[in-house]
Formats: C-alpha cells, sequence, structure tokens
C-alpha cells in the first residue's frame, strides 16, 4: 500500500514524508494525521490501481480475441508484439 501517496492525497500541507520524522509541512513543522483515514486513503489507491490493471488486461485479452478471431493471427503471433500475461 502507498501510504505516502495516501498523506498527500489527505493532507496537501504536507511537503515530505519520512517514516522515522513524519509528515512535514512546507516549514519544516509535523503534520499531525490520521492513520486510520491514512489507511483507507492507501486502499483506495490500491483498489483503484488494481481495477486499472484488471481493465488494461481486460482490454489485451479482447484485443488477443479479435486479432486471432478477424485477422487470421495465431495467439503466438499476437502475443509476440502485445504483452498478454495468461
Amino acid at each position: 500500500m502507498n501510504h505516502h501517496q495516501a498523506i498527500y492525497n489527505l493532507y496537501p500541507s504536507v511537503i515530505s514524508v519520512d517514516d522515522t520524522e513524519g509528515a512535514k509541512d512546507v516549514n519544516g513543522d509535523s503534520v499531525v494525521i490520521d492513520m486510520n483515514a491514512v489507511n483507507q486513503e492507501a486502499e483506495r489507491i490500491e483498489a483503484e490501481a488494481i481495477a486499472k490493471e484488471e481493465a488494461r488486461e481486460a482490454i489485451r485479452a479482447s484485443a488477443l480475441q479479435k486479432l486471432v478471431e478477424n485477422a487470421g493471427l495465431t495467439v503466438e503471433e499476437v502475443k509476440s508484439f502485445i504483452k498478454i500475461e495468461e
């Protein structure tokens, strides 16, 4: 999970995050963060990334199927120029 990105998303005043020193603003002052909110945002970010990858894989699979069915290419030929993992 990307907790740093979650902190940046939730706290616009934060300009740096260090695992040891915490979140800091432009003046170098510590920013108090709500870890429950950060964890929820990190989960949302992860879910969004997974959904995007699944959508990308669905498009690749659709392209593979269409090229095999309509262009007369073999699965191996299509896979040679489209990155598809099965």
